[in-house]
């Protein structure tokens, strides 16, 4: 009954990591398309339903007409135009209510089962908790390019991207915990666990700074503005850091150059915490018996960063843009399995030396 359970809650954690994953895509196409407000309201079960006949397009298309997007950046678009970019934002949204299905109704029939323990049923009110809050963050994002501009909010942008990959980590390690439940890892030779964790954890919270500002470039689509690397145009700083005086503080948040250059900085600080957390980890023993992880750590950050610059000099071809938000996603996969297994190896420290004393 344990076992079959256990099956029960991989097999559901499994299925909704890869439907995260998906969506995280998903959205990335849509955000790169343009398509995230070919869809002008909102409504969770009406909502469901496609246009179905010529009519239906019509009037959808003349909704769309009425709004900031339309007006000033697409007043040529033909009905066939509107109908590709409303593809991309429609699967986005059924997308999102599938996950809701999936994760909710197995998750109710396991906890009747009694298959989760307390520290699961407090991960998977968070879980909860995160994913009704980022149906909200979708809803107000979109809003903010219906009012009086044709792009939502780069913030609100940002904000709900970010709140995607907590989702998407948090599932993981659930994932991971109960993979390797009962299967402990006995790694002596690793003298200071605690603090390559700690490393692993910087390098969690980087890369997903990285990954927010690299949102802020895209929803101002920051990345044309400067296509060289290192300098932006004549100097290593944006032309806002110097040849302006004094600059306030929004005005910056919503520069090209400086949200570029932020992008840029962060970047550079993540690949080098990076190199130094799985290199210092190497030496010490830590992937001794996990060494493709070392490899695939490796391979990951020094591809990623490399095509953010390939990105940027080729000015963001949609198809590399979207190959940089995979990079981003199995970067984050990878440090998130790196926690767990080096979790397993404090647990089996304690075990040891609770045995000898």
């Amino acid at each position: 009954m344990v076992k079959n359970i256990r099956q029960k809650k991989l097999f559901w954690l499994g299925v909704n990591l890869w439907m995260v994953f998906s969506m995280v895509l998903i959205g990335g196409i849509t955000r790169l398309t343009d398509s995230g407000l070919s869809i002008t309201n909102w409504n969770l079960i009406h909502g469901i339903i496609p246009p179905l006949n010529q009519t239906d397009w019509i009037n959808l298309f003349s909704l769309y007409k009425q709004y900031p997007e339309y007006n000033i950046k697409n007043p040529t678009m033909t009905l066939i135009e509107f109908k590709e970019i409303f593809f991309w934002e429609y699967l986005h949204r059924i997308w999102g209510r599938l996950i809701g299905i999936t994760f909710f109704i197995p998750l109710i029939y396991i906890w009747v089962k009694g298959g989760f323990i307390k520290n699961e049923k407090k991960l998977i009110l968070l879980l909860s908790t995160l994913g009704f809050f980022q149906a909200f963050m979708g809803w107000y994002m979109v809003k903010s390019g219906l009012i009086d501009r044709p792009d939502v909010s780069h913030f609100r942008l940002s904000a709900h991207l970010l709140i995607a990959f907590l989702i998407y980590s948090l599932l993981l390690y659930f994932f991971c915990k109960v993979f390797s439940e009962h299967k402990v890892r006995y790694m002596n030779e690793v003298s200071n666990l605690i603090t390559h964790r700690k490393n692993f954890f910087a390098s969690l919270f980087l890369l997903l700074s990285t990954i927010s500002a690299g949102a802020l470039v895209s929803g101002t689509d920051a990345g044309l503005a400067y296509n060289t690397f290192p300098y932006m145009g004549d100097s290593l700083l944006p032309p806002i850091l110097v040849d302006e005086g004094k600059v306030y503080l929004e005005k910056l948040l919503n520069d090209q150059g400086f949200l570029q250059f932020v992008h840029r900085v962060l970047a550079t600080f993540t690949v080098l915490f990076i190199l130094h957390t799985i290199f210092k980890a190497s030496k010490d023993g830590l992937f001794d018996n996990f060494k493709i992880m070392f490899k695939l750590l490796l391979s990951a950050i020094l591809l990623q960063y490399i095509l953010g610059i390939v990105i940027l000099k080729l000015y963001v071809p949609i198809y590399l843009g979207l190959m940089h938000q995979l990079g981003g996603l199995i970067l984050l996969t990878l440090i998130i399995i790196s926690i767990s297994e080096i979790q397993r190896g404090i647990e089996g420290a304690r075990i040891t030396r609770s045995a000898k004393t």
